[in-house]
Formats: structure tokens, C-alpha cells, sequence
């Protein structure tokens, strides 16, 4: 029968102190590693002012009192077309962010039967709650892929909230919108207030 001999247990004993220093060490590196929690976004409220938009360096400006309720445009992005989709509706005071996501995903069924959902999560919109659907749909012959993301907004000095919806839709098979998006929540997570 084999007894160590002191040395070995000195050596055992070194190496197990070695070890759960080692040991202590990675626990440290790893807390620094952990990555630090966002901080809340914080809500930006429409305001009542005159709406406008720029197109080519041209700003139309419209009359105080005249407000956007839905913007239906085409862009063109690298040659290829995007068509982008913007609603703002008063909220009903017992509608939920679910219940009017639902319903805008039920306008989106109505005019697109063919419509597969991909996937819905939670997100936010201008520092607001929202909800964000990706979905798939044929046009004719031709597949279309599009994201849809909805939130309740309050308005600036006034206690109804809005409803806001903004979507995309894009043709998967062109090379140049591979990554449109990514630019369309770029785009989304620069809506701040003045």
C-alpha cells in the first residue's frame, strides 16, 4: 500500500491552493465580462405641432392644425423599391398595446390572405412599449417579407394616447435589401422628440 510522503501532500496541498486561485480568478474576469443591463428607455410623447416631411432636399411644411393620420409611401433604396406604411389613430381608452396590435395585424391578413407569420416579439418605439411582427406573404407570383411594429404613444399635454403603427415591406430576393431590416430599426430607434 502506497502512503504518500509529506512532500506529495505539500505539492497536492500547493496545487489545490493554485487551482482555487485560478479558480477565483476566472469568476472575477467573468463578472466583469457581464455586460452591463440597458438602461429604461424613457417615453417620448407625440407633440402638436404642424407636420412636414423632406424629400430631396425639399421640406413641404404643412399648416398648424393639419396632422398626418396615414402615410403610405414608396422608397427607393438602392434601386430597389421599399414601401413603407405609417398609421396614428386615437387610442380607445380601454384598448390595450395587445388588442390594437391585433387588430393592425388583422388589416394586415385582410389585404394580404396569403400572410404566414415569422415571428412576434416586444420592443419599443420612440422609448414606448411595442410589439414587432415579421411576416411573409406572396404578391402574385412574387414573395414579399415585411415587419410591422405598433405602439401606444401618449400626445404631449394630452391624457388620450395614440396609436401608431409603422410597417415595411420589401422583396426578399433582391440582394440590395438583404440588410433593409436592419436599416429599418436604425431607422425606428432614431424617432426622438425635440
Amino acid at each position: 500500500m502506497y502512503k504518500p510522503s509529506i512532500y506529495d501532500r505539500i505539492s497536492a496541498r500547493r496545487e489545490a491552493l493554485e487551482e482555487e486561485a485560478r479558480l477565483a480568478r476566472l469568476a472575477e474576469a467573468a463578472k466583469e465580462l457581464e455586460p452591463l443591463p440597458e438602461p429604461e428607455p424613457v417615453p417620448v410623447a407625440l407633440q402638436d405641432v404642424a407636420s412636414g416631411f423632406t424629400f430631396g432636399g425639399f421640406n413641404l411644411q404643412f399648416p398648424g392644425g393639419f396632422r398626418f393620420r396615414d402615410i403610405q409611401t414608396t422608397l427607393e433604396h438602392e434601386g430597389e423599391p421599399v414601401s413603407l406604411k405609417i398609421r396614428r389613430r386615437d387610442a380607445p381608452a380601454q384598448q390595450t398595446l395587445e388588442q390594437l396590435f391585433d387588430a393592425s395585424i388583422q388589416v394586415l391578413r385582410e389585404s394580404n390572405p396569403t400572410l404566414r407569420v415569422i415571428r412576434q416579439r416586444d420592443c419599443s418605439l420612440a422609448g414606448n412599449a411595442a410589439k414587432v411582427l415579421d411576416f411573409h406573404f406572396s404578391a402574385g407570383l412574387e414573395q414579399r417579407h415585411g415587419r410591422l411594429v405598433g405602439a401606444l404613444v401618449p400626445v404631449e399635454g394630452q391624457d388620450p394616447l395614440q396609436w401608431v403603427d409603422i410597417s415595411c415591406v420589401v422583396d426578399p430576393s433582391r440582394p440590395a435589401l438583404s440588410l433593409w431590416l436592419i436599416e429599418f430599426d436604425s431607422m425606428l430607434a432614431g424617432l426622438v422628440g425635440n
